[in-house]
């Protein structure tokens, strides 16, 4: 003898699917907007929960807005300042040969023998002799050097008048 079953109702012999009727269908309680009887002052109150629960979000929405705005405008300018630097970089390595170059162009040009060549290759000059050699005593006391005063104007006006007349 088969099982018993519970709900034969349900069940149908055979290889078949079974049909249904609308009657055998559970039926799901709809939600429907069903108020319990709340007073209109407990109603304003949700309300107003409500009304703040959603101002936040939307202020903390706002809030991550604005931070992350603010995080990608640093950025820019972290990466702009960053370029500034390289570009900086580069010029002060330019400066740095140049002024090498520079550097080695002075001291060739300050090398005794080479200014020796070129002033009597170019210029023509030559050493001077013994006969051209002048001494200097520096022993003796030299002259005094008069320092010229200065004179105003209106002691120049009474010279040139004194000058006149005499």
């Amino acid at each position: 003898m088969p099982a018993r079953r519970v709900n034969s109702q349900y069940y149908q012999d055979g290889s078949a699917a079974r049909q249904i009727v609308p009657d055998d269908i559970p039926r799901r309680k709809t939600n429907t907007t069903k108020r319990k009887n709340v007073s209109s002052k407990n109603y304003k109150r949700a309300q107003q929960v409500q009304r703040r629960k959603n101002a936040s979000m939307v202020a903390f929405i706002l809030c991550g807005f604005t931070m992350s705005v603010i995080i990608t405008y640093r950025f820019g300018l972290i990466n702009e300042k960053n370029l500034e630097v390289q570009n900086l970089e580069k010029e002060l390595e330019i400066v740095s040969s140049q002024a090498a170059t520079a550097q080695i162009e002075v001291d060739q040009n300050t090398d005794l023998n080479s200014i020796e060549a070129y002033a009597k290759q170019q210029l023509g000059m030559q050493k001077a002799d013994s006969s051209q050699t002048v001494y200097i005593d520096t022993s003796q006391e030299l002259n005094k050097v008069q320092v010229n005063q200065e004179v105003s104007i209106i002691e120049k006006i009474i010279n040139y008048i004194k000058g006149i007349f005499l």
